[in-house]
This record gives C-alpha cells, structure tokens and sequence, in this order.
C-alpha cells in the first residue's frame, strides 16, 4: 500500500551515530537547547504546586480493576499525573537550580523506580497458566514494552538529563538506579533476540500491519538511547534497529497522509512519526533526515485539512469531536517540511503569542524542542475549499474559507477494518455556519469492552449511529471485506460517488447501493440509489445535537437551514442512551444534554429507488 521512506535512502548509520558525549539537542534550532526565557515564571509555578501536592499512589486493586470489570481509568488517573509530575518538578529544578525542588523530586523518582511494571493495566501481556491481573515482571525480567513504559522511560531520561549532575550531590544511587531501570526496562527488551521480540507486535517485525503504537513507542526509544545510552555500539544498533519499524509505519500510509486512527490520535500517529524524524535527525547528525519527502509533509497537512471550524474537527474513528492540533507542532513541521499551509496555519493560531507550553510526558522530546522555539509572527490563514484523501477516501467540501460562514460538507468511504474502526461507510458530516447539522458521535471513555468482541455493541461505533443507512434492519459489520468501491471523485465540484454494496453483509438481501454528496451553489445534495434483492426496508440515520426547529411531511429545519427528502421516507426524532461508560462525556462534547438520532425510515415496502436530500 504504501511505501518504505528510510529504506528508501538505504541509510546505513554506523559511523553516524552521534556519540554520548558529544550528542546535541536540536541542532537545526539556532539557540539549540535553550528554554524561552518567557515560559520560566510557569515552568516554575508548576514545580511549586507540586511541591506541597500528595504524590498519587498505586495500588494493586486499582491495577486489577481492568481485568475485573474493564475499568481502566482509576490506575491511569494516578500513574499519569506522576509522570507529569517528575518531569515539571525537574525543569523547575533545572530552571532554578537552587535545591528547592530536589528532595520532592527524588521522592517521585523512585516511587516511579520502585513501580514493578511502567507498563498499563489495559496492555499488560498474557502469561499461559497465570492470572495476569496483576503484572508478572516483579521477577527483573521484562519481555514486553508498551506505549507509557516507552514514555515513561522518555520521561525519566529527560529528568536525567536535566538533573543528573544535581541527583550526584545527594548520591550516585539515584543516576545508577535510574539508568539501570531503563535499560532493564526498555534498552534490553528493544535489543532483544528476535523471538522474544516477536512478542512486539507494535514493532512489524512479523510483517504485521501496525498503528500510532509503532513511531509512538519507537519514538520515545530513541529519545532513551539518545539521552541515557552511553555505549556507542549499543547507540548505533538502536538507531539502524529503528529504522525497519519506523517504516512498517509509513508503509500502511497511502501516499496522501491521511490518518485512518482519526484527528485525535493523529497527533500519537503520522505526528509521532515526526517526533522520531527529530530525534534522528539529532542523532546522526542531519544524516537521517526524509522531511522532504511529500509522505512526511502530506501526513502533516492531514491535520489542517480535517479542521472544520474552530476546535472542530472531521471526527471519524476514535475521535472526540473536539480537539485542536498543537500549533506549535505545525509550525515546526511546517517549517521542516516547507508547508505553506502548516506555517500559515499554526501562525494563525497562535497570533503572534507563544502558547502556554510545557513539557510533554508522551513525546517529551519534541515538547522540550518547541519550548526552545522564538515567537513566530501572525499571519492569515485560508481554509481549502476541497480536499481529498484518495487513500482513506474521504472528501470534503467547504463554502467559504471562514470557517464561521456558508456550509460545509464531508463524506467517508474506505473499509471496515481500519485502526480505531467504526463501522461508518458513507458517513456524511455537515456543518452550516460554523454548527454541526449532521455529526459522528466520536468516541468517549475507553473501557475493556472497547477493545474486545462487544466493541460494536457501543452505539457509537455502529453503523446505524452513523449517518449512514440500514437495509432490513441490519447494520455494517466490521473487516477488510466491508468495504466501499468503484469511488470516484470529481475535481472541480468536489462530488464524491461511493459504491456501497460490499459495505454491507449478504443478509441485508442489497443487490445494489450508490451514495454521492456534493456541495455546489450554496446548496448540499445527497443521492442514495438503492436496490434490494427483494422488497424491504430502507432506513437512513442523522445523528444531532438538538432537535430541529420545524418538521413537515418532507423537511425539517435545523439550524436555520432547510433539509429536504423523499417524502416515501417517515421521520423520526429520538433520544439516544448515554448512560454507557463508553460514550461518557460524548453528549457535552456536542454542548448538548442528549443527542438525538433522526432516521429516515421507508413507509412501505420498496425494491428499488433513488433518495434526494438537498440542504440550503
């Protein structure tokens, strides 16, 4: 599918590899390692809360909580602030330098040292024959590494980095323990023999396909062997091991940088990517450097391009319907990759301001490089007025470039077996003036069932919950089969035609299924060409925030703007549960108190039969 961008240039690093000793940070930044002076007053006003604050504490029946009724964010809730703890408490120290944080800041250390596994509760592996409600790595040895024991290890070798030279003044224990713990941890591990890393699936070692786990994880390892690793074999065979990884990554891309995970993960995905393009880029001294490469610049763009207005973001898969990708970010791959559009974007966002940053527990390294960052001047930003990913066959359309004016337009096709699926083929979004008329729910609070059988028993990964149709009252199922096809896209007007039949498994008796949308002259039209083997039942969904303002035989009115249907359809309005764990917090995300489901049902029996919305 998509292609090998390190193997590509064929890079061999031996030789390459920058030494312990002689290794700098962001060598194409001017001032290198060097804090904004600006964002001291807060570095240091968050080591000053911490200072009086309980450090959280974890405990076995939390861990067990997952394994016992799929509660997974108790144990987080508690492991996480530790981490952004340490690492505040460090840079404050570093910031200072007067001892004021240091005893605090040991504390929190080795409660992280003493903890038997950096791994969650949710990814602790298996073991044939035991119980693994609790972490089997108390006996030293490690065979697993997931995303926070990565991360976590990027985040004590910053604190190490930052403050090793302090840590000495109270003993040489606490860099000894600390360098042990990451290379028992994650160096061994990573270096394993290929067996046991086998194990990894994250790694594409098998010739698996993997997701956002892979650069996520291989990212914050390289930030470990560049920071904490001193034997220089062991450097360079981390960095020429990496690189295989990395491209199992870019090689489940399209060449249209497109994130089938969905906007928010984005930034744990093609942006995690980035940050392993930093880390090497340092590394090796600019040697292994792929920011010219379109992949690299097209992954970047992805994430301008599904920002509909404001906070608002196309949520398709795992997404909340609210997230804001990091300007900064932007900016700084932006200007790596020469993006226009990246640049311009993220300088729009933050208007002529440095953000209120601070460092970044998941991908530290990146973090501490953009608090390293001048301020960068306002400019305007235009929004497309059409994009299209041909890779995971999504298009949209926008009215006008202000994001608060005219209408705007989007359709999904692809398969069902994406990363962070929802069953959701021919899911259609709308916005009119900057308010959502049309929505996917988006994801909310994780649990077990989640990622297990019962996944698409949650309302908010099926299909029927979509926008999408029901034939004969049975909906999408997830895998690769179900599928779109035959999609065809047209430049100038942006109109997107999918064949939906594969979406769709045999029971529904569907000989044939077509939807296109297209927004033209102020004025959105949706066809749905739909023929049954037999006489059935059609039935189209919408989900809302509210409910619409007036309602006839054929149109309802939401948000001031007329929609009009087949009058053969019958419409309905109704609340939808949100007593689940899972879609917690979903219903205030779409600033509302419920959401609510139309659907479009057929009034009678029908074979065969083209339906015409139009929105204006």
């Amino acid at each position: 599918m998509g292609r090998r961008v390190f193997a590509e240039r064929n890079y061999n690093v031996c030789g390459k590899v920058v030494p312990y000793n002689d290794f700098k940070m962001f060598i194409d930044t001017p001032q290198g390692f060097k804090i904004n002076e600006e964002l001291y007053p807060r570095i240091i006003a968050q080591g000053e809360k911490h200072l009086a604050a309980e450090i959280p504490q974890l405990i076995a029946s939390d861990f067990m909580m997952f394994k016992r009724d799929g509660n997974r964010s108790i144990y987080e809730s508690k492991f996480f602030p530790r981490r952004g703890m340490v690492l505040e408490l460090a840079l404050a120290e570093y910031i200072e330098g007067k001892g004021r944080f240091l005893d605090k800041l040991i504390d929190v250390l080795w409660l992280i040292l003493e903890e038997t596994t950096w791994v969650l509760p949710a990814h602790n592996p298996g073991k044939e024959g035991v119980n693994t409600c609790l972490p089997y790595a108390y006996t030293g040895h490690v065979d697993y590494i997931d995303l926070f024991s990565a991360t976590t290890a990027a985040t004590l070798s910053f604190v190490y980095h930052l403050c090793h030279d302090k840590f000495d003044t109270v003993t040489t224990i606490i860099n000894d323990r600390l360098l042990f713990e990451i290379n028992r941890r994650i160096v061994e591990p990573f270096m394993s023999d290929p067996d046991l890393f086998n194990k990894m699936w994250w790694s594409g070692i098998r010739g698996n396909e993997v997701n956002n786990w892979c650069p996520w994880i291989v990212s914050n390892i390289l930030t470990v062997c560049a920071l904490t690793v001193k034997d220089q074999a062991v450097r360079t065979m981390m960095v020429q091991k990496s690189l295989p990884m990395l491209d199992a990554f870019t090689a489940v891309y399209h060449s249209d940088g497109g994130c089938d995970e969905g906007p928010s993960y984005w930034n744990a995905a093609g942006a995690a990517l980035y940050n392993a393009c930093v880390v090497l880029y340092d590394i090796t001294n600019g040697y292994v450097n792929v920011y010219d490469d379109p992949l690299i610049k097209n992954m970047g763009e992805y994430a301008v391009k599904v920002v509909i207005s404001h906070n608002r973001v196309l949520n398709f898969a795992d997404s909340p319907c609210r997230t804001n990708p990091n300007p900064v970010l932007l900016y700084h791959w932006g200007k790596s990759c020469n993006s226009e559009m990246m640049t311009t974007f993220a300088q729009s966002r933050m208007g002529g301001k440095l953000p209120a940053m601070g460092p970044d527990t998941g991908m530290p390294y990146r973090s501490f490089k953009f608090m390293c960052m001048e301020t960068p001047e306002a400019a305007e930003y235009n929004a497309p007025s059409k994009f299209w990913f041909d890779g995971i066959i999504i298009a949209g359309t926008r009215e006008n470039s202000d994001p608060s004016k005219g209408l705007y337009l989007a359709l999904k096709g692809g398969h069902n077996a994406e990363s962070h699926n929802h069953n959701d083929l021919g899911n259609i979004i709308v916005f009119a003036d900057g308010n959502p008329m049309f929505i996917d729910a988006g994801s909310g609070k994780y649990t077990r069932r989640t990622f297990s059988g019962e996944r698409y028993t949650i309302w908010a990964m099926s299909s029927d919950y979509h926008n999408c149709a029901t034939f004969n009252d049975i909906v999408q199922k997830p895998g690769r089969q179900y599928c779109s096809s035959d999609e065809v896209y047209d430049e100038t007007s942006g109109k997107l035609t999918l064949n939906l039949t594969k979406a769709y498994p045999v029971e529904c008796d569907l000989e044939k299924y077509y939807r296109s949308a297209v927004l033209e002259n102020g004025e959105i039209v949706i066809e749905d060409d739909v023929e049954l083997k037999n006489d059935g039942k059609v039935m189209f969904s919408y989900l809302v925030n509210k409910a619409p303002e007036e309602v006839g035989e054929d149109h309802f009115v939401l948000y001031g703007r007329k929609v009009s249907f087949d009058p053969s359809l019958e419409y309905k309005l109704e609340e939808i549960d949100s007593s689940w764990p899972e879609v917690a917090g979903i219903h205030r995300s779409w600033e509302t108190d419920v959401m609510r489901r139309i659907t479009l049902t057929s009034k009678a029996p029908v074979k065969a039969k083209k339906y015409v919305m139009t929105i204006k």
